[in-house]
């Protein structure tokens, strides 16, 4: 053995000890110091005059442009727009939401500089400012992390607690640095003990729900629903108008075709310049439009997105592939309306809410046939499915999509019809809340009716209640409550 190999061995019981000290000894210590600045501190209420039905916060540590934030930003409008109070704990709000109107709603930021756990330690420090807040809240929404569950129900046991699973933690391949890894395996081990203290657990897809299942049997599946994240028709209806067809528009002289996801590695957008040269070698000259969200503090996105610019130079693809990075909301229901076909192709996608915004914009889209994509793509009607993620049989795909002149189902108004129903019940913003308050009514069977809900037009906030913890800044949203359609300027994830 080494020396430097002795060293690393001799320092892991070191490293160790130093966990176990801050398990032990620091945590109870903050919350016991955090509890005293509560007493210190005199929140008040910031609901106003108004009488509420319910305090709702919602734990969600950070607020990118994904899937899992528009799950978040769906409850956040659903709860305010229903009348109850909504405090919404994160640790960071991406620049992509400057423009959000989150109408009555508190945003307390609590600021982690150093949190070496990440997934772990945010959920957990989110959850010890509520413990140490004077918020009772009747219904606590979490996200990402089940860790600061039990110890939510620990401090609020009238409390109902609602989990929204975007994927178990212990079939997530971590790609972080090794303390990700290690939290996320610990995790992993005890998961579905921390799972078991929530009152109901929302997923995004069957077949998240059947991965679940499988790896925490002990979870009592009367708790589980599938419930789809929401893809916000109204906003499309005011950014963009109408989705209008392929055949209501002048046609392209080229065909377009446009991916429309975040820049990162699991997401396979390789295959799609790998395809864009068995294309070209076959003369077959269309547009593709690679276009996401690129986020350059996270190693890993900004470093896959130069290596795509890097292959499609050396490839000689400049004609063929243009990047359009971090698109405005409204640029990007402009390349919907501009493309003929979507590209989506992660493999074993948990949700995947482009198939669904491709299938609003009536746009066919070619995914890979698995995960969500695989339940809510209709094989030759809404789109095409291929068997894995290769270049090769994303190029016969391209291609038959290219000969292909209509797609009636999509193209024709009459054939919409049924796909615009299905989309209005299961993915947008109404069927969403509908399934939201099917699960509350299940909570509260006594006391919440939903469609005694008021429905108000506005949520004022009168006063800021100070943070507890040293480290918090609070961010109060206070505005009239607009229109649920005026919104964005933000990236797509």
């Amino acid at each position: 053995m080494t020396s430097s190999a002795r060293d690393v061995v001799l320092l892991k019981p070191i490293f160790f000890c130093v966990y176990v000290f801050a398990i032990i000894i620091c945590v109870p210590l903050s919350l016991a110091v955090w509890f005293v600045r509560r007493e210190l501190c005199n929140e008040k209420s910031v609901a106003g005059d108004d009488k509420v039905d319910m305090l709702v916060v919602i734990i969600h540590p950070e607020q990118w442009n994904g899937g899992s934030d528009r799950c978040t930003v769906g409850m956040i409008r659903h709860f305010a727009q229903g009348g109850h109070r909504v405090v919404w704990l994160t640790t960071m709000i991406d620049e992509y939401w400057t423009t959000e109107d989150f109408c009555g709603v508190e945003i307390q930021k609590v600021n982690l500089q150093l949190h070496p756990g990440d997934w772990f330690s945010q959920n957990v420090a989110l959850a010890y400012h509520l413990v140490c807040s004077n918020l009772k809240p009747d219904l606590i929404v979490v996200d990402h992390s089940a860790s600061c569950v039990p110890m939510l129900k620990w401090r609020f046991p009238a409390s109902k607690v609602l989990f929204y699973c975007h994927f178990p933690q212990q079939l997530v391949t971590p790609s972080r640095f090794f303390l990700y890894r290690w939290y996320s395996n610990l995790i992993g081990l005890i998961e579905a003990k921390l799972y078991e203290s929530a009152d109901v657990i929302m997923v995004n897809s069957k077949f998240t729900a059947t991965n679940f299942a499988e790896v925490m049997p002990s979870i009592s599946t009367n708790k589980i629903r599938v419930v789809y994240p929401p893809c916000d028709v109204d906003s499309l209806t005011v950014l963009g108008g109408t989705a209008i067809s392929r055949m209501q528009r002048p046609p392209n002289p080229q065909y377009v075709f446009l991916s429309m996801n975040r820049f990162w590695p699991e997401k396979r957008l390789d295959i799609i310049v790998e395809a864009a040269e068995i294309l070209k070698s076959q003369k077959y000259r269309p547009i593709i439009k690679l276009a996401g969200s690129v986020m350059p503090h996270i190693p890993e996105s900004r470093i896959y997105y130069e290596l795509l610019q890097k292959m499609v130079e050396e490839k000689g693809l400049q004609d063929i592939i243009e990047f359009v990075p971090s698109p405005t909301e409204e640029q990007k229901f402009e390349l919907f309306r501009e493309c003929d076909s979507a590209l989506y192709t992660p493999p074993n996608e948990h949700f995947g809410i482009v198939p669904i915004e491709a299938l609003e914009q009536r746009r066919p889209v070619i995914v890979i046939d698995s995960g969500g994509p695989a339940e809510t793509v209709i094989e030759d009607v809404t789109g095409t499915k291929i068997a894995a993620p290769c270049g090769k049989l994303l190029a016969e795909a391209m291609r038959n999509h290219i000969k292909r002149k209509t797609w009636i189902e999509l193209d024709v108004d009459e054939h919409y019809q049924f796909h615009k129903k299905r989309f209005e019940e299961q993915f947008s913003l109404i069927g969403f809340g509908a399934r939201i308050d099917d699960a509350l009514v299940s909570m509260f069977p006594d006391t919440y009716t939903p469609s005694t809900l008021p429905k108000r037009t506005s949520y004022a906030v009168t006063s800021v209640a100070p943070a507890p913890p040293p480290t918090t800044t609070t961010v109060l949203a206070a505005s009239k409550l607009s229109n649920s359609a005026n919104l964005r300027a933000r990236n797509r994830a």
